[in-house]
């Protein structure tokens, strides 16, 4: 195998692939990218079995081949080197030779033939997505993605699609996030399926461009996001979601309205105070006003900020945890928020002040238990 290729392009392509590749596996084999080149283009593979991607690259042909090259000292490697053409060539005893400028590197090689079989995957329905909408999406959906891996469903994002819109929702049973895309709807023969958050981070660090025609394919178990020359493949997450509807207060009638920005800074200032395990701060309101409070009988320490916000209910008092609501705050649009409240050991709602065009977003925080001292 023998190919020359522009370093800029190779490396992106690279990046690409690097991501799939595991950092911990009992099969050494996945450590390894998989080139295959033809005589027309370079193919590029790697999967740690969960997730595939191959992708391709133009590239000039000088020997066709293929072999297996471990994907991060390869990167490593052509990261450094200056945005000029390299060679890259395989010689029979797998040893392989990147040639750039008056630099040589040589590093070992597998076999082509030791790197697991993709199985083959028949898309039985096909849905085009605006490749930067879903950015947007991602990026506000999977903060709130579970890491316990003893509820394997809740480490996914839940796609639903329906008549009316594509929901989206994401939750680790303390927060959750619901997006309703309006734009896609008449969808509902797609059903709903729960794709693995690194699938779909994945995907959007691949993407080059936000205009890029996207798409997006279900087949039995798998799902398939196509995008300039690139695949990506995934298994899907089993079992069932949670019926996350139910969880949706209808009834909250405390309403407090504050500039996203002086709230987030009040909760940061009085997060230093709050326990170190708990982060609890306790959020009192009444008429036009807002009092945020934190302590940590342990340490010491007690904070109080007062702010003057929009406010039309009964006088509340509800805790949370700090991290949970700044990191809620940081992903409202709006120069404004609204929460919404019940009672103190019922769910609250943010929202934005407006939503965006064709979207209905809102996000559920669940409240911990009044700490007095």
């Amino acid at each position: 195998m023998r190919f020359s290729v522009p370093q800029k392009g190779f490396l992106t392509q690279i990046q690409k692939l690097a991501a799939v590749v595991p950092s911990k596996t009992t099969h050494p084999i996945l450590n390894n990218i998989l080139f295959r080149l033809s005589e027309e283009s370079l193919e590029l593979t790697a999967t740690d079995l969960e997730i595939s991607v191959t992708s391709s690259l133009d590239v000039t042909v000088e020997e066709p081949g293929e072999a297996a090259i471990p994907a991060k000292r390869l990167l490593d490697i052509v990261r450094e080197l200056d945005d000029l053409p390299l060679t890259v060539h395989s010689d029979k005893n797998g040893q392989i030779e990147i040639i750039s400028g008056q630099g040589n590197f040589q590093i070992p090689g597998e076999s082509a033939e030791s790197f697991p079989v993709l199985p083959e995957i028949s898309v039985e329905s096909e849905l085009n997505f605006p490749a930067g909408r879903l950015r947007q999406h991602v990026e506000r959906l999977t903060f709130a993605v579970s890491t316990d891996e003893l509820r394997p469903v809740l480490t996914g994002v839940l796609f639903e699609f329906t008549d009316d819109s594509l929901n989206m929702v994401a939750t680790d049973g303390h927060r959750l996030v619901r997006l309703r895309d309006l734009s896609l709807s008449g969808q509902k023969g797609l059903g709903a399926v729960v794709i693995p958050v690194k699938a779909l981070n994945l995907v959007t660090r691949s993407m080059e461009s936000e205009d890029a025609e996207l798409l997006l394919g279900l087949a039995q178990g798998h799902l398939v996001f196509r995008f300039e020359g690139t695949s990506i493949f995934t298994r899907l997450i089993d079992g069932r979601y949670p019926a996350y509807e139910g969880v949706i207060p209808q009834q909250n009638e405390n309403i407090l309205q504050a500039n996203r920005n002086t709230l987030s800074r009040a909760v940061k200032q009085a997060s230093h105070c709050a326990n170190s395990i708990t982060r609890q701060i306790n959020l009192s309101m009444s008429e036009d006003r807002l009092v945020v409070t934190a302590e940590d009988n342990e340490y010491g320490s007690r904070a109080r900020t007062e702010l003057d916000v929009d406010y039309v209910g009964e006088p509340l008092e509800i805790a949370f945890n700090a991290s949970y609501v700044d990191q809620m705050l940081r992903h409202v649009a709006t120069d404004t928020v609204t929460l919404k409240f019940g009672s103190p050991e019922r769910a609250a709602l943010l929202l934005p002040e407006v939503n965006r065009e064709g979207e209905d977003f809102l996000m559920l925080l669940m409240p911990v238990r009044l700490m007095r001292s």
